[in-house]
């Protein structure tokens, strides 16, 4: 997406009543000098713009605690200049692991109040009901927790009432907040969180995998490339396989080729061996050349199939 288009699709979502933040996360690992994107910010808008969100796990550190700047207060627009800076700073970084900027969040309520819902957000429980901290306004963490839920207003995000992020796959993704009684998080949240570095390293080897495509259309990941992953390393995992080499093979087969390939007997039979330590799956995935498998997936829904 241009960047200019991206501008003004993040531009739409504003009125006039609401507040309008970007989040910057200064532990992230920049490129181009993205570094330089907080200065800009902070010598157009003032020191009074920028508000810490507090990190319980980073309190000996609170300069690399996230940055909540607000562009904009009910009764002005954001600057279209600065717009264009924080999303030409977005569309650099989706690809890294960790986001230097973390998306733009439109709410009625004050920077103080959005920061400290920010950090209650990202305290989530286990089984034991003993809490955790998940930075989950990164992209990626942001886009799982989210597709957990069975509708998406459904989710935590009040008293943020737009928040806007690009999705693994480089899509402007809106999380709508509603007033009212708050859903509880699902059950697995934390486990998905916990899986995080595996899913993006999935993710990381599919992008490699669709540059290097022959077909124009495969040259990108999907929108929400991340909810797919997750859910072939859950499968994974339902099927017996523990060990992380397996799990991100068992993901990337599933991706690439088709998201049934286990059910079929012959691939079964594979995952089976890894699961019992008889021999890394990739070792027994990679026996088959791209007409084998081809010949291997016919009875499967070919709507579905990557190949």
């Amino acid at each position: 997406m241009r960047t200019d288009n991206l501008t003004r699709l993040i531009e739409s979502h504003h009125g006039e009543h609401l507040y309008c933040h970007v989040l910057i996360d200064p532990l992230a690992t920049v490129h181009n000098g993205d570094h330089a994107v907080l200065a800009p910010l902070r010598n157009a808008l003032g020191e009074q713009a920028l508000t810490r969100v507090h990190r319980a796990d980073l309190a000996h550190a609170p300069q690399l605690h996230p940055v909540l700047v607000c562009l904009a207060s009910p009764g002005t627009a954001p600057s279209r200049c600065l717009l264009e800076l924080t999303a030409r700073a977005a569309q650099r970084a989706l690809f890294q692991q960790r986001r230097y900027l973390c998306g733009w969040l439109f709410s009625e309520a004050s920077s103080a109040t959005v920061a400290s819902h920010l950090t209650a957000l990202c305290r989530l429980p286990d089984s034991n009901r003993e809490f955790g901290s998940y930075p989950v306004y990164e992209p990626v963490r942001l886009e799982l927790l989210a597709a957990m839920f069975e509708r998406l207003e459904q989710g935590p995000w009040w008293p943020i009432s737009d928040w806007l992020f690009l999705s693994s796959g480089g899509r402007l993704a809106s999380l709508k907040g509603q007033s009212g009684r708050r859903h509880p998080l699902p059950a697995p949240a934390r486990r998905i969180q916990d899986d995080v570095g595996l899913i993006e390293r999935v993710l990381a080897t599919w992008r490699v995998l669709r540059a290097g495509s022959h077909h124009a259309h495969q040259c990108q990941i999907p929108a929400f490339a991340a909810v797919r992953a997750s859910n072939h390393v859950d499968d994974a995992r339902r099927l017996g396989l523990s060990e992380r080499e397996d799990i991100v093979a068992f993901a990337l087969h599933h991706l690439c080729i088709h998201p049934r390939l286990h059910t079929v007997p012959a691939v079964s039979e594979m995952v089976d061996a890894a699961a019992r330590g008889r021999a890394p799956l990739a070792a027994l995935l990679a026996r088959y050349s791209e007409a084998q498998w081809r010949q291997l997936i016919e009875c499967l829904p070919k709507s579905e199939s990557r190949l």
